[in-house]
C-alpha cells in the first residue's frame, strides 16, 4: 500500500509529461478507499497542500513567483498601471508573449503544475462508484482539488486564447484530468465545460463547511470563482442571474472593510473581506522575488528600494472623490526630482511576509452590480454599488443611469481592485480596447492604444511545450 500511495507524493518539475505511466489502477484505489480511507485522504491532503505552496513559490526569475506574478504581469498590460523600467517592463510594453519568452513559459508551467497536483488528489479520492461512503474530510479535500483544477484552467484559458464570447470553438489549451489526456489544443468551450463542472462539483462538496482557513479553497471562494467564470460564458443559461447568485453566495464568506480598515495594508488573509489567499511567513516568503517587493513603493524591494514603481494611472487618481478613503492610497513620491504617482494600498509585513490575496468580498459587489445592470435591473445595480461604496465614502450616491452607471461601476472597481490582478480579465471579457491616452503618466514610448481582442493580449504556446508535445505543432501556434 505504501508503494502505491507513494506514486502520488512526489512533485515533479516536468510538467509536460503528457502520458504518465505511474498511476495506480482505479480498482486499486477503490480497494484502498474501503480498507484504509484515512491513509488515502492523508496522501491526497498532502497533494492539495502542495498546490497551495506551489501558488507562491519562487521559480526561475524575480518576476516568477506564482499566481501573483502572473496577475501582476497581466495587469501591467492594461491601462491601470504606468511604468518606466525594470521587472515586468516587457509585460507593460505588451512584448512578453512570444513562444520563447519567459512569461508564456512560466505561466504555462505554473498552472499545469497546479493541475497536476489536483489530478493526483482527485485520482486518489474520486471513487469509481457511488458506493463508497465519504467522510467530511474526504469530501472537503476532494472539493479543494476540484476547485484548484477549475481555477487553474480558468487562469490558463484566458491567457492563451481570446475570450469565450469571441469564438468558443477556437483552439484553447490541452486538457489533462484524472482519466483523460487530451494533449492537443482543445476548443475553448470544452475547457470552460471542464472549469464549470469542476467548480460546481467543488462547491457541492464544500458547501456547509464554511471558511475554517482562508488559505484553503472554500465554498465562498469557489462561489467567487464561479461568478467570474460564468461572466465570460455569454451563452450560459440565465447568465447574469447565475452571476448574481454566486456573488451573493461568495459575499457570505466575509464582511466589507470599513473606511479606516482599507488602510490596513491588504497584507493578511485574516482580513474581514478575504475569501481566499496564501498565508506567507518568514520560512515561505520569497524575498525580492515577491509581490510586496514589486508593488510596495515604501518597502525594501524592487519598488521601494530600486524605484521600480508601479504607478497608478493618473486617470484613476483624477477620478477618485476627495471624500473617498481610497484617495489616501494615492500619493506623489519625489525621487531625485522625478514625481511618481504611487499607491500605498499594499504594505509589507517584516521581511516580505505579506500574505497574498486572491479573492475578497468587495470585488463581488462590483461584479454583482455589473451583472444586475446587464440584466436590466438598474435599481438593484445601484443598491449593490452603493453598499460597497458607502464603506469607502459615506457620502456616495449612485446618481447616474444606463451607460453612465455602467462606466461608474467599472471605474470604481478599477480603483478598488488596483494591483489585484482583476483589470486584465475585466478588460478582455468586456471587449474593451486598451486606451492609455486618458492618463498623463504612462511612459512616453509605450504603446498607448490597442484594439479590443488584439493578439497582443494573448500568449503564444511556450516553445518548450511545442518541443515536448507531439500533438501541438507550429501550425497550431497563436499568431
Amino acid at each position: 500500500m505504501l508503494g502505491l500511495l507513494g506514486m502520488f507524493t512526489a512533485c515533479s518539475d516536468e510538467f509536460f509529461n503528457h502520458e504518465p505511466t505511474d498511476r495506480a489502477s482505479q480498482e486499486q484505489i477503490d480497494d484502498l478507499l474501503v480498507t484504509d480511507p484515512g491513509a488515502v485522504v492523508s496522501i491526497a491532503k498532502a497533494n492539495v497542500a502542495g498546490i497551495y505552496t506551489d501558488m507562491f513559490k519562487y521559480r526561475t526569475s524575480h518576476d516568477d513567483f506564482g499566481v501573483k506574478a502572473m496577475e501582476l504581469g497581466s495587469d501591467m498590460m492594461t491601462d491601470d498601471i504606468a511604468y518606466n523600467n525594470g521587472w515586468f517592463v516587457f509585460d507593460y510594453r505588451l512584448d512578453n508573449r512570444a513562444a520563447a519568452y519567459r512569461r508564456p513559459r512560466s505561466c504555462w508551467a505554473l498552472y499545469y503544475e497546479l493541475i497536476r497536483g489536483a489530478n493526483n488528489a482527485i485520482t486518489l479520492l474520486k471513487p469509481a462508484e457511488e458506493t463508497v461512503e465519504l467522510s467530511d474530510e474526504h469530501k472537503n479535500i476532494l472539493g479543494q482539488a476540484y476547485a484548484a483544477r477549475g481555477y487553474s484552467y480558468f487562469g490558463l484559458i484566458n491567457r492563451y486564447q481570446h475570450p469565450y464570447s469571441i469564438d468558443k470553438n477556437a483552439a484553447g489549451i490541452p486538457i489533462y484530468t484524472e482519466d483523460a489526456v487530451l494533449a492537443a489544443r482543445q476548443p475553448v468551450a470544452d475547457v470552460y465545460d471542464l472549469i464549470i463542472a469542476d467548480l460546481t462539483s467543488a462547491y457541492d462538496l464544500l458547501k456547509g463547511a464554511g471558511k475554517a482557513k482562508p488559505e484553503e479553497l472554500n465554498e465562498y471562494a469557489v462561489a467567487a470563482i464561479l461568478a467570474n467564470v460564468i461572466s465570460f460564458v455569454d451563452d450560459y443559461p440565465n447568465q447574469w442571474d447565475e452571476v448574481v447568485k454566486y456573488c451573493d453566495l461568495a459575499m457570505q464568506g466575509g464582511t466589507l472593510l470599513s473606511g479606516s480598515e482599507v488602510h490596513n495594508g491588504f497584507n493578511s488573509v485574516d482580513m474581514n473581506e478575504v475569501l481566499w489567499g496564501s498565508r506567507i511567513n518568514a520560512e515561505t516568503c520569497t524575498f525580492y522575488a515577491s509581490f510586496p517587493s514589486h508593488i510596495n513603493p515604501y518597502g525594501a524591494g524592487y519598488a521601494g528600494g530600486l524605484s521600480q514603481y508601479k504607478e497608478v494611472a493618473s486617470e484613476l487618481i483624477d477620478g477618485v472623490d476627495e471624500n473617498d478613503e481610497r484617495s489616501k492610497w494615492f500619493q506623489d513620491k519625489v525621487v531625485e526630482g522625478v514625481t511618481y504617482k504611487v499607491c500605498s494600498k499594499f504594505a509589507d509585513v517584516g521581511g516580505f511576509e505579506a500574505d497574498y490575496i486572491y479573492y475578497r468580498v468587495a470585488e463581488m459587489y462590483f461584479l454583482k452590480a455589473e451583472a444586475m445592470l446587464l440584466n436590466k435591473n438598474e435599481a438593484g445595480a445601484k443598491l449593490a454599488l452603493e453598499e460597497v461604496m458607502k464603506t469607502r465614502n459615506p457620502e456616495y450616491s449612485a446618481t447616474t443611469s444606463g451607460r453612465s452607471l455602467q462606466e461608474e461601476i467599472y471605474f470604481q472597481k478599477r480603483i478598488e481592485c488596483w494591483g489585484e490582478g482583476k483589470r486584465f480579465l475585466d478588460m478582455i471579457r468586456r471587449g474593451e480596447a486598451l486606451d492609455r491616452t486618458k492618463s498623463t503618466n504612462h511612459h512616453a514610448t509605450v504603446i498607448k492604444q490597442v484594439p479590443a481582442n488584439d493578439n497582443r493580449f494573448i500568449y503564444q504556446i511556450p516553445q518548450n511545450e511545442l518541443d515536448a508535445n507531439s500533438e501541438i505543432n507550429e501550425e497550431d501556434q497563436n499568431p
